[in-house]
């Protein structure tokens, strides 16, 4: 039997069998069957019988998977894709994270050194304000100490002539809180060191010529008629034409000459001081000239009630007269 032989008897078996197929599918119709034969050169052939119907829904069914397979696999490749999109973004945050954070490290000790420089700086001020400051203290208790010195001094020098110094202050449209002030304090030093210093100034201090005094203040003998009388300043010897000193700041008040007194002049020095000038050669100031301590008056001489060249000096207190020997003694001593 030649192969054509053996193909044509597989094909009628085939046949046969689909007879028997057609006739064990009652009521499906040959048309809408899917007939499949598979032959071979030793095996019997073998035939399939397949609906169309089944087929076509394992088709959709199939369909369908490969969609939803591909539908998936686009979805995975996707979210995929998006991972490593997402990825590639937490790496380059990192690496900002990471330049962020090593600027922050820098910017941190740029920081810390500026802070540590700061501080060594406001450390020397501090230093330096605390040296200033004991300084300062230092000087503020020698100022204190020398304020005392020299308003113990003024006092003094007030006492030794006599003169008090009450403080007085016009109470008349005045008032305000009352703050006790602790006496000694620098505050009160200095009200009493600057009222100690208006007095001193107007104090005529100092002999206004410089020689002996050839006489007192107090009772005396009169010298031109020999009786007991009282003298109400000193009179200092000295060669005609010597220069007669202002012993304090002063306003010439009064100048002029009488029979009596000669050639005179009167000085007011404020705070109730006033000096007079008697028997002068002549006068060398004007009245309302303000002079200052150590200026001209006049020259000694020998005019009005004199027995030789001399000046007759007084000096008045609140329009009293007081012995002007101690405040030549004063000024001598100072």
């Amino acid at each position: 039997m030649n192969f054509v032989h053996r193909k044509l008897l597989s094909v009628e078996k085939c046949a046969c069998r689909c007879k028997k197929i057609k006739k064990s599918i009652p009521g499906t119709p040959m048309k809408k069957r899917l007939h499949i034969v598979i032959t071979g050169e030793r095996d019997a052939p073998r035939s399939y019988v397949i609906a169309k119907s089944s087929l076509l829904t394992w088709g959709l069914s199939s369909l369908t998977l490969v969609l939803l397979l591909a539908f998936f696999s686009f979805l995975g490749l996707k979210h995929s894709a998006r991972n490593g999109h997402l990825e590639a973004s937490l790496d380059k945050t990192k690496q900002d994270l990471q330049v962020a954070q090593k600027w922050n490290q820098g910017i941190e000790n740029r920081l810390v050194g500026q802070i540590a420089k700061k501080e060594a700086v406001f450390q020397g001020i501090l230093d330096d304000l605390k040296v200033k400051n004991s300084e300062r203290e230092e000087l503020f208790n020698t100022a204190v100490h020398e304020l005392k010195n020299r308003s113990a001094i003024f006092d003094s020098i007030l006492k030794s002539v006599g003169i008090k110094s009450p403080i007085k202050e016009n109470a008349n449209h005045s008032g305000g809180p009352f703050t006790p002030l602790a006496e000694d304090s620098y505050e009160d030093l200095i009200f009493k060191f600057d009222h100690s210093l208006d007095i001193i100034k107007s104090v005529p201090l100092g002999a206004p010529v410089l020689g002996p005094i050839t006489s007192l203040y107090g009772r005396r003998i009169d010298p031109i008629n020999n009786e007991v009388a009282f003298h109400s300043g000193i009179d200092i010897s000295k060669k005609a034409g010597a220069e007669i000193i202002c012993p304090a700041p002063g306003k010439v008040i009064e100048r002029g000459c009488t029979e009596g007194l000669g050639n005179y002049v009167v000085l007011h020095h404020g705070q109730g001081f006033k000096t007079r000038y008697f028997h002068m050669q002549k006068s060398l100031v004007k009245k309302g000239a303000q002079l200052k301590r150590g200026e001209v008056i006049g020259l000694v001489g020998n005019t009005g009630r004199s027995t030789g060249s001399h000046l007759h000096y007084e000096i008045l207190h609140n329009d009293k007269s007081v012995n002007p020997l101690k405040f030549v003694r004063v000024g001598r001593n100072m």
